[in-house]
């Protein structure tokens, strides 16, 4: 059995090839040559444990992971656990993996694959909204499949000069970081926002001028109580995009729209359906893609 800790994961893997296994298991997903349940979470005291098990034609495997935001208190990571990768035919254990790694490499896939689809065209500047694990990991695969040549930072708790330091060793050469004192400056100078937190309020403002013309990636919002996107932003945006219908019931910044009447059922589409004919829209469009994770995505990182 082959045990592979963080550190290993993170240097072998190719960002570029990580964002096209996004779209192997995206084609997947769309064919339904797969067996996955509804993830099971517990929570007690605002800490959860989320048990992901799935089935493929060539693998099948299981996440448990924890999330536990007060640990960026403590100086550890809010995500935590392993993902562990079983023969199809067998069940035996072929390997057991940090699930921090590979949660963090999914994620980020998953949202550079929708921003490779949905961004503006010519699309230059992202700007990460909390710049944790995952907040940098999003940054380096949207910068492995769009021509970024800024990104900016905000984050309220994190040291940015730190982030700045450590995200320009994993950037393409040439790329510049730009610490941002807000999110109104971060908006002001990104075509793709990035929102990577575990705020139960807004973390972006409610300005229709700001917010208009823009791609969203929204990460952050897993639990019904949790909302990083202000509820303006869902009468701008063309089009509103989630990985799994699951999203409906599970992140606040889906399930508060559309019990206000701000946002329809049939307004909602699936990601992959911009697999075939899919093209990044015109300058004009505000686009919104909110990922709330599968198991597939974590059995094919795997």
């Amino acid at each position: 059995m082959l045990v592979l800790d963080g550190k290993t994961i993170e240097g072998m893997v190719d960002p570029k090839k990580m964002v096209n296994m996004a779209e192997a298991a995206f084609r997947i997903f769309k064919r339904g040559s797969f067996t996955m349940p509804e993830r099971y979470g517990v929570e007690k005291d605002g800490r959860t444990l989320l048990y992901m098990p799935c089935f493929t034609e060539e693998f099948f495997g299981t996440k448990i992971l924890t999330l536990i935001p007060e640990n960026r208190q403590r100086g550890l990571p809010s995500i935590d656990g392993m993902v562990i990768l079983n023969d199809k035919d067998t069940g035996e254990q072929l390997a057991v993996m940090d699930g921090k790694s590979v949660t963090a490499w999914r994620t980020a896939a998953v949202g550079a694959f929708g921003a490779s689809r949905l961004a503006p065209v010519g699309a230059e500047c992202v700007g990460i909204v909390g710049c944790g694990v995952q907040g940098m990991h999003q940054a380096v695969c949207i910068c492995a499949v769009r021509g970024i040549k800024r990104v900016a930072l905000y984050d309220k708790y994190k040291d940015l000069s730190l982030v700045e330091s450590e995200l320009t060793k994993l950037l393409p050469a040439g790329t510049e970081c730009v610490k941002c004192a807000s999110a109104e400056e971060l908006l002001r100078c990104s075509d793709i926002v990035v929102t990577t937190t575990f705020s139960n309020e807004p973390v972006l403002p409610d300005d229709a001028e700001l917010l208009k013309g823009k791609c969203y990636i929204a990460v952050g919002s897993y639990k019904p109580y949790m909302h990083e996107l202000p509820t303006g932003l869902f009468s701008l945006a063309d089009r509103v995009y989630v990985d799994l219908m699951h999203a409906c019931e599970e992140s606040g910044d889906i399930i508060t729209p559309l019990e206000r009447g701000l946002l329809h059922k049939d307004d909602i589409h699936l990601i992959h359906e911009l697999l075939e004919g899919g093209s990044a829209q015109q300058p004009c469009a505000t686009a919104l893609f909110n990922t709330v994770g599968m198991a597939l995505m974590d059995i094919f990182t795997a």
